[in-house]
């Protein structure tokens, strides 16, 4: 009988020691917000590319000390990567932290703030920045453009939208905003284009290439139009207007293109058929 009290003694601390190792941590969190105010960040909002942020940041511990703040930047959804990190002491801190904003036109970056207590508790605060372009005019930049035939030997069968230049098919492809896509050994010209940097294509109306005079009128038309977006388009036509994103990594990388004529060449073994077009977009 002796034996079996000294066994139960010894239980009852060790399922203390148990059940404490089980609870959750009660101490007291942090607080933690960003000041509302002129060229401030402290909600979801827009800014454009290379804008500088400013966060107006106040801590206060839970317990009798923060650690530290930092600034977390996720884009598009990636992993996110620390943007600014800081040491605390002492029971409360104000401070701003600028940064550069990270990402291109149209990513939608997420700042998730986070203040750390020295007893181990955090509070955070979320918001989301989309990138957009800055009210810039656009420009006819040209007309009668040319893009032919691939099989055509010698001519150019690429363009830049950039650069407003058009390339042979021994040019660097990353620089191939649009590219025929006629298949070597096709009989016919496919009237088909794709690019070799990533470009993305969407038929959209002749009232939008009209309309179409600011960047930002060109950004909404993509934001409108860009889900139903194609690394190819083919069966093009003469009039139709298509919008394109291109690949490369610019500050701005939207044009709208009306074609302006398609010739197709039928005798056998002649290739110099062309998709003739004129654009607009933002000089970079």
């Amino acid at each position: 009988m002796k034996f079996k009290h000294i066994l139960c003694a010894l239980a009852v601390p060790a399922l203390a020691f148990l059940a404490s190792c089980g609870k959750d941590n009660k101490d007291p969190k942090p607080t933690l917000t960003l000041s509302p105010g002129a060229g401030l960040i402290s909600a979801d909002c827009q800014v454009g590319p290379d804008s500088m942020l400013a966060f107006s940041i106040t801590a206060t511990a839970g317990s009798e000390n923060l650690k530290g703040v930092t600034i977390k930047a996720s884009v598009n959804g990636a992993s996110a990567v620390v943007a600014f990190d800081t040491a605390l002491t002492g029971k409360t801190a104000s401070f701003l932290a600028q940064r550069k904003i990270v990402g291109n036109v149209g990513d939608n970056v997420v700042y998730t703030v986070t203040a750390a207590d020295a007893n181990g508790q955090t509070a955070e605060v979320k918001v989301t920045i989309e990138i957009t372009p800055p009210l810039l005019p656009l420009h006819n930049l040209v007309q009668g453009q040319k893009v032919y035939n691939y099989l055509y030997s010698g001519f150019t069968s690429g363009y830049n939208l950039n650069l407003g230049i058009a390339l042979t098919s021994g040019s660097a492809g990353n620089l191939k905003d649009i590219l025929d896509k006629t298949p070597t050994g096709a009989a016919e010209f496919t009237s088909t284009w794709g690019s070799g940097n990533g470009a993305k294509f969407v038929r959209v109306t002749a009232n939008d290439y009209t309309n179409a005079s600011t960047t930002t009128f060109l950004y909404n038309l993509w934001k409108a139009n860009g889900a139903s977006a194609t690394a190819e388009i083919s069966n093009i036509v003469k009039n139709d207007i298509i919008l394109v994103k291109t690949g490369q990594e610019l500050t701005y990388n939207i044009y709208i293109l009306k074609i302006e004529n398609v010739v197709i060449n039928t005798a056998a073994g002649n290739h110099n058929d062309y998709i003739q077009f004129a654009y607009k977009g933002k000089d970079n």
